[in-house]
């Protein structure tokens, strides 16, 4: 567990499943709506809860991994990943809110990251890059590996950049 004042990042558990949905929607409507159209956001920030998130959790720290970022007692952001293959990590998901971002939460989470590919033996993390984070991840060492991509979410296409990370490369 890692703390900042009264922010706090831990692992994910059984019950945080609404907390993630929600800090998850709420940054997509409150921050990458800067850089993606209402049409994007439309489906995209607006998805229901559903069951998505306690499978993962069920998972977490075996061959998936989920941290989130606590303040105040509320989830204000979280990563996601997991094993795609026995070398590469996709990372599905790192979403702040505004009452979090700009405060070195995004590295964190990053490191946490980046240390479970290196502990399960992982060359590679990949993911797809909203364009709001595209250059957060360039910063942090990833590499555009196509063009801009359209991913269709809940019924409407959003914008994406394919990514990856040579975790070989990078001793951090």
């Amino acid at each position: 567990m890692v703390s900042i004042t009264n922010s706090i990042v831990r692992v994910a558990v059984p019950g945080d499943e609404a907390g993630i949905h929600d800090a998850h929607m709420r940054s997509i409507r409150e921050v990458c709506s800067r850089d993606h159209g209402a049409e994007e956001i439309r489906g995209w920030g607006h998805r229901e809860l559903g069951d998505r998130w306690r499978s993962n959790i069920l998972r977490n720290q075996i061959d998936e991994w989920i941290w989130v970022v606590e303040k105040d007692g509320r989830i204000e952001g979280y990563v996601f990943s997991r094993l795609q293959t026995d070398h590469v990590m996709y990372l599905g998901g790192l979403y702040l809110t505004p009452s979090i971002l700009g405060q070195g939460w995004g590295q964190k989470l990053m490191d946490l990251t980046q240390q479970a590919a290196r502990n399960a033996g992982v060359t590679r993390i990949v993911l797809q890059s909203t364009l709001t984070a595209h250059e957060f991840y360039l910063r942090r060492g990833f590499k555009d590996t196509g063009p801009l991509q359209w991913t269709e979410i809940a019924g409407y296409p959003v914008r994406n950049i394919p990514m990856t990370l040579s975790i070989s490369e990078r001793s951090d």
